[in-house]
């Protein structure tokens, strides 16, 4: 497996969240499109396996101080709110 020498861990982390959110959707369709109960049960153990990697990952960057979600004011959101009446 090649890993390119400039990559710091956080795009690690970042590609790897990516990577996961990705696999995820894929088992949310292939869920939804199923006609065989037994098939969507193995995929959501699958689906539920994805989610605790994705939250450990989370935790990870979180611990570094990496999480990059910024939460909105009251202000800015009725300003949302109010622009896209």
């Amino acid at each position: 497996m090649y890993i390119d020498k400039h990559l710091t861990e956080k795009d690690l982390l970042t590609d790897i969240i990516y990577s996961e959110r990705q696999i995820s959707n894929s088992y949310d369709s292939t869920i939804m499109e199923s006609s065989c109960l037994e098939l969507r049960q193995i995929l959501s153990k699958c689906q539920s396996n994805i989610r605790q990697i994705q939250s450990n990952i989370l935790d990870a960057a979180e611990i570094r101080g990496w999480n990059s979600g910024n939460f909105a004011s009251e202000k800015e959101i009725k300003n949302l709110i109010t622009k896209y009446k």
